[in-house]
């Protein structure tokens, strides 16, 4: 059993703490058995304490068996694929329609996304695996109009990866997309 000394802010105490493993029954959102094994300090008391240098510990543990158990993406793939995209945070949730506030909390697992912020986030990565940017989905242009404008506005490789097809009601325009090379489109 591995014990240390802490410095109790709350009691304004120090003394030794032994390390305590408990597997717990949890609820996070709408899922009420979740079984975390979660950390603890005991005291000489018996009174369990969260950890005293990662007081957040037990909490993303928690979260990260929910977002396992819906199949959500976890915080550092969100950030991987943030960084992947090479948006900022800002810009990141500015594009998703998320706010910046909540997108910092979900990949500093502060916060677990909602099912639609998840959708948003896995739709940004199917277009990262498709075509390496984010594609912008006004409702107001078409496809082959908003595609157009990425071919004619960003610069581009010159290795092909895909081709994508679009269907405009009198023609079918097929546009032979490269690499990205830094940015978004």
């Amino acid at each position: 059993m591995t014990k240390k000394t802490f410095y109790n802010e709350e009691l304004n105490t120090t003394e030794e703490y032994s390390e305590v493993w408990k597997y717990e029954l949890i609820r996070v959102k709408d899922i009420s058995d979740l079984i975390v094994h979660n950390h603890y300090w005991k005291d000489s008391r018996g009174e369990l304490w969260l950890d005293f240098d990662d007081p957040n510990e037990n909490f993303r543990k928690a979260f990260n068996a929910y977002r396992n158990r819906k199949g959500f993406m976890q915080p550092n793939e969100i950030k991987k694929l943030r960084e992947n995209l090479h948006l900022s945070q800002r810009v990141f949730s500015e594009r998703l329609g998320i706010s910046y506030a909540k997108v910092s909390q979900i990949e500093n697992n502060k916060r677990v996304q909602t099912l639609s912020q998840e959708v948003s986030f896995r739709k940004a990565q199917q277009d990262y695996e498709k075509q390496g940017f984010l594609t912008s989905y006004d409702s107001d242009t078409s496809d082959s109009a908003e595609l157009t404008k990425v071919l004619t506005e960003t610069e581009y490789v010159d290795t092909a990866k895909y081709f994508y097809k679009t269907n405009d009601s009198s023609e079918t325009t097929i546009f032979k997309v490269q690499e990205f090379v830094g940015g978004v489109a």
